[in-house]
């Protein structure tokens, strides 16, 4: 029982700490210019102040400096989990500067790209690292040497997936959330305590956020937050699903994919539509799934809650999927993975059987 009161404090703290912090975050946006015009593409109609991950990041991080302040077993445990805890830190700090710059002044993709793989790099070199690869059908493959550049692909991958996903008023803060109180939910099944209160501290950090993000939002993440997040959460989910001791064979190709799923597929789809239509893959546009529920007469609220309980069954359909034996874990998959591809189906059919254009249609004669 004491366990879980700790993990009800993190959450609760984290929580607090972000929804004290916030209105400070934004006097400072303000001050500093931190400020989001709106344009053509964007939704909002009014200025708005970004930087708003600078209170997640603060808030996530308070929990953790209370472990230096009291000697239990748990700070104990911190000890030897402290140099990974540091490279992610370093991480997402390294995140937030970029954010905050690119909040302020812009920076443009390769810049960002550079710092993410460098980011990645470090968060490597402190042992948050993917060092096989296995699917619930097989035994672990050594990935030797190939195992730095899979693991910056996924924290760089899942960074930039979370970055795109910031398209509407508390989007990522809630999808976040629900996906961080998931995988907390796989640590305390899996019995990996730290963990759990590490992603039940950004979960509470985003919780306590989202009252001023969302819609209608009185600040947005900006980079600041959602670089930031992505970093945290690639960090969270290879130390998570890939952690050391580990007994259960291949969760990068199942459990990761499926909890990450949101952010990962649009991410994917958008980027495969730009190419084939001749674009630049960092050219933004409005043709991610938000986009398409707002013009399907969602709301934002609408389309922010129907995300979240997406988020929701996939968390949950990962947490099913790593309490299961090693055997059953290929059967749910291809099932999963069927019944994704039919609901994608279906919303394909409905976007075209709704949105479909004179460009679009088959030529008479």
């Amino acid at each position: 029982m004491t366990q879980y009161k700790t993990y009800l404090v993190v959450l609760v703290v984290a929580a607090i700490g972000s929804f004290a912090i916030t209105p400070s975050v934004i006097r400072l946006a303000l001050t500093w210019g931190a400020v989001d015009h709106p344009n053509a593409r964007k939704i909002h109609q009014k200025l708005m102040p970004r930087m708003g991950g600078l209170a997640v990041y603060l808030a996530f991080c308070l929990p953790w400096a209370g472990l230096y302040l009291i000697n239990n077993p748990i700070s104990a445990a911190f000890r030897d989990f402290e140099k990974r805890f540091l490279a992610l830190v370093i991480g997402a700090t390294a995140m937030l500067i970029l954010g905050i710059y690119d909040d302020i002044k812009g920076a443009n993709a390769g810049k960002k790209f550079i710092v993410q793989v460098i980011a990645a790099i470090v968060l490597w070199f402190g042992g948050i690292r993917i060092e096989d690869l296995s699917g619930p059908w097989g035994t672990p493959i050594d990935l030797d040497l190939w195992g730095l550049p899979i693991t910056i692909l996924w924290i760089v991958g899942v960074t930039n997936a979370i970055n795109l996903l910031d398209g509407i008023d508390g989007l990522v803060t809630g999808v976040t959330a629900v996906m961080a109180v998931c995988l907390a939910i796989i640590n305390i099944l899996s019995g990996n305590i730290l963990l759990a209160l590490l992603t039940l501290s950004l979960a509470g950090a985003c919780i306590g956020f989202l009252p001023y993000n969302h819609s209608p939002a009185r600040i947005f993440l900006g980079d600041t937050g959602s670089l930031t997040i992505g970093m945290v959460l690639g960090g969270i989910g290879i130390l998570s699903l890939h952690h050391e001791g580990r007994q259960t064979a291949g969760p990068l190709l199942s459990i990761p994919f499926i909890l990450f799923g949101l952010p990962l597929f649009d991410t994917l789809r958008v980027m495969i539509q730009r190419l084939a239509a001749g674009k630049s893959m960092f050219e933004a546009d409005k043709n991610h799934v938000h986009h398409r529920l707002l013009e399907m007469g969602f709301s934002q609220r609408q389309a922010a809650w129907t995300l979240y309980a997406v988020a929701a069954v996939l968390g949950i359909a990962a947490i099913l999927l790593s309490q299961l034996e090693h055997g059953r874990q290929s059967v749910f998959t291809l099932l999963f993975a069927g019944l994704g591809a039919t609901v994608y189906a279906v919303w394909r059919l409905v976007l075209r059987s709704r949105f479909l254009t004179d460009e679009d249609a088959p030529e008479q004669g």
